[in-house]
């Protein structure tokens, strides 16, 4: 963690002893799997989070209202298998990232490889260019995503919202260091955005996310408006760096991944003119878009992202 970057607590944090439990039992599940050939322990993992995931009453109803939504064509069958195939990508996140540990430069590019080749120039000419945006989200193993890029030679700072449990906070800030990756707290994430990206890092912002109030501006998601942070827009016009929409897409239900990476945006021209900005938004949701639609079951369907009537 860099200095200046102390960790910021969530203003509602768990209790003490439900903080210790929690990440008692964490450790004790990772441990549990870590011990545990990586292959078999991940299907399992999958097929458990894929049968317990659908009896959630309340991320059923609500994944399956997105997945409705955004893919009106298809029929209940395919969105319920779909949604399915989403809780089971938790399953295997959680039994990867319990593995973790294993991953070397040397070994890494065993797991993760990119989608092509155009997909890994856009991406290395960005790291070794210095200074970027990596517009991202709550996709595939997107922890992974961050332990590769460390491991391939291009650490990522990455935005995080605290958690309420402050022992599993940091847990998970430890897993991340080790591939060199800097987590980059909300409450001061432009200023630290801004300095990181001026010496040159590659800093991941996701834009999956409902952005409450005036953190979000209204863009189309999969034809419907949803509040959509508008801060990679902003800190690649101050910062005068581009934007490349990426993500890791795991290829069908294996443990291999790819490294999918969009041509990158050039910043937006100076100026407060919030149709430059607006203008960017869209491009990167419409990018975002493309990448779900072509991987339906990698994204997260449970997360309420339209809150807005139109």
């Amino acid at each position: 963690m860099g200095k200046g970057n102390e960790p910021h607590r969530h203003p509602m944090p768990v209790g003490d002893l439900r903080a210790g439990l929690e990440v008692g039992a964490l450790r004790g599940l990772m441990g549990a799997l870590r011990g545990l050939p990586r292959e078999p322990v991940r299907k399992l993992s999958g097929a458990i989070a894929g049968t317990v995931g659908m009896r959630l009453r309340r991320l059923h109803r609500v994944g399956m209202e997105n997945l409705q939504a955004a893919f009106p064509e298809r029929d209940r069958v395919w969105c319920e298998q779909t949604l399915a195939a989403c809780f089971r990508q938790l399953g295997y996140m959680a039994a990867e990232l319990a593995h973790f540990d294993r991953l070397t430069p040397q070994n890494i590019g065993e797991t993760v490889q990119f989608e092509s080749s155009d997909a890994e120039t856009f991406f290395r000419e960005r790291a070794a260019a210095g200074g970027a945006i990596i517009a991202t989200g709550h996709f595939g193993n997107w922890e992974l995503f961050a332990q590769a890029a460390g491991l391939m030679g291009s650490p990522i700072h990455i935005v995080h919202r605290p958690l309420k449990n402050p022992r599993v906070d940091d847990l998970l800030t430890g897993i991340r260091a080790r591939a060199g990756t800097e987590v980059v707290y909300k409450h001061a994430a432009a200023r630290q955005i801004l300095q990181a990206l001026r010496r040159g890092a590659l800093v991941a912002v996701p834009i999956d996310q409902h952005a409450p109030g005036a953190t979000g501006i209204p863009v189309p998601f999969f034809g419907r408006l949803a509040q959509t942070t508008a801060g990679p827009a902003r800190l690649a016009q101050i910062a005068r760096v581009p934007i490349q929409t990426a993500v890791l897409a795991r290829v069908g239900d294996s443990d291999r991944h790819q490294i999918v990476a969009c041509p990158p945006l050039d910043p937006p021209p100076r100026g407060k003119d919030p149709a430059v900005l607006l203008s960017v938004t869209q491009q990167l949701n419409l990018q975002f878009e493309d990448i779900v639609r072509r991987y339906p079951e990698q994204w997260l369907w449970m997360h309420r992202r339209w809150r807005t009537s139109a």
